[in-house]
This record gives structure tokens, C-alpha cells and sequence, in this order.
């Protein structure tokens, strides 16, 4: 079935045209934008050569590359599947934040947080990811995609970015959104492996280094939007988010084309309810930016 597949995408790509890769940035429910860019080139018939993606971005890409029943609702269950499971006492915010009770509050949320994390490795079990991507992916290999995939991590203990092309996708899609604290690192091949945005949120060079012509990022990021934090675990997501943006600029540098959603508003990371919001905002960036991509593959 995945050499059918190849052989297809093989046949729908005239001679002479250059090859496209994806580079699919992290950003929790704003990488749900991505199912919006996917749409928009499928709609156009633009093919896609090769996909590159860290923690959203990596989930995206694999669930497009790797299961063939892939569309909207297997990610939207998985979203869901992590919010059920995330305690309501991180996602409460203070009715009067400005208060002594308020900020007392907010205090406690952090200190019982904090207190999760350093007594274990998250406040979320292990089991939670691996079982929801296991089911997104079909338990399959990276190599068994439709099209080169790479996925992007971290490795703790090195600190070298590490990027899958091979192996179960499950473990490396597991190490690629394993927010520090939030999910537990990964421990594999002797490393110990968590978020790949951390280093590189919008993985530009990865799928330039895999052969393609034209490079086209996808930025969920909202930088230079004031963000609306309202208690400690949007204040954690936050820090999390900013730490990776001084090295995307340098790697955006490969991009041909940055395509960057305009949301209209503060999306956080797991506010679910923003999820056909977020596609939407998908579509409408990728149809601005058609004229630019056409011109480029002419």
C-alpha cells in the first residue's frame, strides 16, 4: 500500500518541477493550522516531497504521512484525549487575579505544579501520549511514510538536536512534544529526549538538508502579541514557547516562503475550543500565500 502510494505521488509530479518541502512548526492548538495548509494543497494540487515537523508540527506530519484515514478528528481526540487528563486546578484562573486571594491562588497552582514535576517527571502520565499517538500513527515506522519524514527533539543530556528519518514514529512523535515538566522526557538509545521547538520550532533547515527546491514554513507562533496568562500553567506554556524563539529566525532563513496565520487573537497552547478557529486560520494564510508559491514552482 505505501509503495502504491509513493509510485502515485511519483506519477502526479510533471519532470522539471521543483520539489516542495513542509516545515511544520510547534505551537499546541495553533498546529492545528496545519490541517488547513495541508487542505489548501490538496485542494490546488500541489504536491508535497517531504515533510519536517517538531512537536505539533511532527504530530501533523506524521498523522498526514503515515495513517490513510488521516484528517481532522484523529487530532482534534488526541487534543482532547491530553485536556481531559491535564488537572483542573492548573487550567483555573482567579476571578479577582489582582487580589491577595487571587495571586494566593495563582501561587498555589504554581507550587503544586512544581511539586508534581520535581516528585516525578510530569504531571501527566507517560502511558497518555504513547497510547494516543500509537493509535495516530498505526504503530508504524517513520521509513513507512508516503513521503520523507523527519521529526525533530532534544536530547537532555547532550544537548544536540536530534532528528528522526527512521524508527517507530509513536516514540520519536513522543519525544517531539514532550513539554519539560508537562510530559515525560523520553528515554531512548541512551538519550533522554523532550520538545523539539525548544531548539528548533520551525524546522526550516531539517527539510531543506532532505533534498527539496522550494522550502515553506509554517509559523503558528504568535510573537509580538501580548499574551493573555491568567494562571501559572499558562505562565509555564509561555516560557516554554519563548525559548525557543531566538534560534527560529536563524533557521528561518531557509524558508522560501513563511506562511503565518493570522489567529485575530491570543490562541494558548491547549485551548481546545480554538480548534476549527485555528484550521481555518490555516486556510486563509495558505491562500494568501498561493501566488508566491506558484511563482516559485514556475
Amino acid at each position: 500500500m505505501i509503495e502504491l502510494l509513493r509510485k502515485i505521488l511519483k506519477k502526479i509530479t510533471k519532470p522539471g518541477t521543483p520539489k516542495i518541502g513542509l516545515a511544520l512548526g510547534g505551537g499546541g492548538v495553533r498546529g492545528m493550522a496545519h490541517l488547513g495548509v495541508l487542505s489548501v494543497f490538496k485542494r490546488e494540487g500541489i504536491p508535497i516531497h517531504a515533510i519536517a515537523g517538531s512537536s505539533m508540527g511532527a504530530i501533523v506530519g506524521a498523522a498526514y504521512t503515515l495513517n490513510p484515514e488521516y484528517g481532522g478528528k484523529h487530532l482534534t481526540d488526541l487534543l482532547h484525549e491530553i485536556d481531559d487528563a491535564i488537572p483542573e486546578r492548573l487550567k483555573e484562573s482567579s476571578d479577582a487575579p489582582d487580589s491577595f486571594l487571587g495571586k494566593l491562588q495563582q501561587f498555589i497552582n504554581v507550587e503544586h505544579f512544581v511539586l508534581d514535576t520535581v516528585s516525578g517527571w510530569s504531571v501527566l502520565p507517560e502511558d497518555l501520549a504513547k497510547e494516543a499517538l500509537e493509535k495516530l500513527t498505526l504503530d508504524k515506522k517513520i521509513e513507512d511514510a508516503i513521503l520523507p519524514l523527519a521529526i525533530v527533539a532534544v536530547d537532555l543530556l547532550s544537548g544536540k538536536k536530534i532528528v528522526f528519518k527512521q524508527g517507530p514514529a509513536a516514540i520519536a512523535l513522543q519525544a517531539s512534544s514532550a513539554i519539560p515538566g508537562f510530559f515525560p522526557p523520553v528515554a531512548y538509545q541512551n538519550m533522554l529526549l523532550v520538545d523539539g521547538a525548544i531548539v528548533d520550532v520551525v524546522p526550516a533547515d531539517v527539510v531543506r538538508a532532505m533534498g527539496v527546491d522550494v522550502v515553506i514554513a509554517v509559523d503558528v507562533d504568535q510573537s509580538g502579541q501580548q499574551s493573555e496568562i491568567s494562571n501559572g500553567f499558562d505562565a509555564f506554556l509561555r516560557a516554554i514557547e519563548l525559548s525557543g524563539e531566538s534560534n527560529k529566525h536563524h533557521f528561518l532563513k531557509n524558508a522560501d516562503v513563511i506562511i503565518h496565520p493570522d489567529f485575530g487573537e491570543t490562541i494558548v497552547t491547549f485551548d481546545i475550543s480554538k480548534i476549527e478557529h485555528c484550521v481555518k486560520a490555516g486556510v486563509e494564510a495558505t491562500e494568501k500565500a498561493l501566488p508566491k508559491i506558484r511563482a516559485l514552482l514556475s
